[in-house]
């Protein structure tokens, strides 16, 4: 039978790693943002109403995503078949223009994802270039990148894990050392008594 000293310790681990998979099994991610975000333009050009979201809705250096929509400006009908491509570029320093192509899937064609990996914090301008047979439009967004401070590099989910995992560590470990000196305690009461009794 394993002594109590050792199953709390590994009750504290085990409840911390479950609270770990609850936590990790309802943060969303990038990938599941088709369609989601704050739209923050919406300008026609061409034949099109062309609409950009952004996730986050305060977005930091790191993984930027853009959900596009383009809709028919005659009749408000979403055009499901478009080409688009989105540049990115800072306006001031040397950053390297950044490139990528906006895709939408067979479920939600109105929606058309791109995935940044943003390095320099700054006013990024993406150019959203859209194509199609019913002709052509552009569009120009600007988007505030805010450095990421040290304090916000986990996230909510990785400082989540790194408080419960060093709760659980520091705690298993304060028990521990808890019941080795209550044995000890114990150890020396009954040394005590068998003396006594022994004079």
């Amino acid at each position: 039978m394993i002594p109590l000293s050792v199953q709390r310790p590994r009750l504290l681990v085990a409840s911390a790693i479950a609270l770990l998979a609850a936590l990790f099994a309802t943060v969303p991610d990038n990938a599941g943002a088709h369609g989601d975000g704050t739209e923050i333009f919406r300008q026609v050009d061409g034949p099109f109403v062309i609409a950009v979201r952004i996730l986050p809705l305060q977005p930091l250096v790191g993984q930027l995503h853009l959900t596009i929509t383009v809709d028919l400006l005659e009749t408000g009908e979403p055009v499901e078949d478009a080409r688009i491509r989105v540049t990115g570029r800072i306006q001031e320093g040397g950053a390297t223009p950044l490139f990528s192509p906006a895709l939408n899937i067979p479920t939600e064609r109105k929606y058309y994802d791109a995935n940044f990996d943003i390095e320099d914090d700054g006013i990024w301008n993406f150019e959203v270039e859209v194509s199609s047979d019913a002709g052509e439009g552009t569009v120009l967004t600007p988007v505030s990148i805010a450095r990421r401070v040290r304090g916000e590099s986990l996230g909510v989910a990785g400082t989540l894990m790194f408080v419960l995992v060093t709760g659980a560590l520091v705690g298993g470990g304060s028990w521990i050392a808890y019941t080795a000196r209550q044995k000890q305690r114990i150890r020396r009461e009954r040394a005590a008594n068998a003396r006594e009794i022994q004079a």
